[in-house]
């Protein structure tokens, strides 16, 4: 703004540019307010719907532990599953459901609750997670071309180790006991999470004796 000589010439020129501007800034003033209020109301029901899938999770798991009505468990982990879908909470719901499953010896639905955690859960660890029960459950019901395939989905190399040991007994499931003894080595060598130490242990050793006796019969 230039440099007037008055305090009435400058009273003049603000008269004026608010008069060729004001409404400009009176709508980007009510623009910005809107865009603060609405994203504090976004963040506010985010947190809301959260708190809620949180409170159904734990009336599942309560549910799970508290009572032998499985209808009541499963009931709550179908609304969970319908009501917050996306969210991690009924990712792991889907994971009780069928380890429920698992317990009651019904392989199927067990496949399909982890299915549904793969397909719909929000986080890679969970996804993670579930492939590698689902390729167990696969594997239980002689699946085990499909076992392996859902493995080779893993992507967190943080479950390296177990990947191979389930992928070992998915081989020596099969017959193979040449690719199980590999596999098992392979999860020794990953340093990362097993199911046991010691029993991966006996895996290799049981498996490693008859390989070689094997192989150097085939040399001879």
């Amino acid at each position: 703004m230039a440099d007037y000589e008055t305090e009435e010439q400058q009273v003049e020129a603000l008269k004026k540019w608010w008069a060729d501007n004001g409404r400009a800034v009176l709508m980007g003033i009510g623009l910005g307010l809107a865009l603060i209020f609405g994203w504090r109301a976004w963040q506010g029901h985010q947190l809301s719907v959260a708190q809620e899938a949180s409170s159904a999770y734990t009336a599942v798991m309560a549910s799970l532990e508290n009572t032998d009505d499985g209808a009541e468990f499963l009931g709550k982990v179908k609304a969970l599953k319908s009501d917050h879908g996306g969210s991690s909470y009924a990712a792991m719901a889907s994971l009780a459901e069928a380890r429920y499953h698992v317990e009651k010896d019904n392989l199927p639905d067990a496949e399909s609750a982890l299915r549904w955690a793969v397909d719909q859960g929000a986080f890679s660890e969970l996804k993670s997670i579930a492939r590698m029960r689902l390729a167990r459950v696969l594997n239980a019901q002689d699946k085990h071309d499909e076992a392996l395939k859902v493995l080779d989905k893993v992507s967190s190399q943080a479950y390296a180790g177990q990947v191979d040991e389930i992928r070992g007994d998915i081989f020596f499931d099969k017959g193979d006991a040449a690719q199980a003894l590999t596999a098992y080595r392979r999860a020794q060598d990953s340093g990362g999470k097993t199911v046991s130490a010691q029993i991966l242990k006996m895996k290799v050793d049981d498996l490693a004796e008859p390989v070689s006796s094997t192989e150097s019969d085939g040399k001879s």
